[in-house]
């Protein structure tokens, strides 16, 4: 029997066998193939997927960046009409320290008054408030406000009227003042 079965197997057509094989190999081939598509569809939608994400943390970014920003202008807007409300009263506040009576000048009350005066100053120039610096320099109309005009040089402030004031350098309050005419 085994003769039998030798001589099947030799009877075997290699034509057949060949054939067998060619469609082993293209079989092999196209699974290599569609398994190389997939590597690449993969691949595609990975880089896809990558490139979506850098775009959402770009966008991140840029909110967190914004959210920072608007948060920083709204407190500077917050702070600059508090400012706006209390500017007039440290006004007062001043010329109250600038017209001390003679007689009132050594009284320790009086003294603790101006200190107190000076240590608002000083905390208003802590937080980014100055004033306007005015006599002697040039007319700026963003800076100040120009309500008179006597002789002197043309456009240069020769009397502060009221101090103005700035906010991180941003002007709250306009100085107004006294500008020589050139005459």
């Amino acid at each position: 029997m085994q003769n039998d079965d030798q001589k099947k197997d030799d009877s075997k057509n290699p034509v057949d066998e060949l054939t067998a094989k060619i469609a082993e190999a293209e079989k092999a081939d196209a699974e290599q193939s569609a398994s190389d598509d997939k590597k690449d569809t993969s691949q595609k939608k990975i880089e896809e997927l990558t490139a979506q994400l850098q775009i959402c943390m770009a966008d991140h970014l840029n909110y967190k960046r914004r959210a920072e920003e608007d948060k920083i202008r709204f407190v500077k807007f917050a702070n600059a009409e508090l400012l706006k409300i209390i500017i007039p009263i440290v006004d007062n506040f001043d010329r109250a320290c600038q017209h001390l009576p003679e007689n009132l000048k050594e009284d320790v009350w009086a003294k603790g008054v101006v200190h107190t005066h000076d240590d608002l100053m000083k905390a208003l120039e802590k937080i980014g408030v100055k004033k306007i610096e005015t006599v002697g320099k040039k007319l700026d109309t963003t800076k100040h406000e120009a309500l008179l005009a006597g002789p002197g040089e043309k456009d240069i402030i020769i009397e502060e009227l009221d101090p103005g004031y700035s906010y991180n350098d941003e002007t709250i309050k306009a100085a107004k003042v006294k500008v020589g005419t050139g005459i």
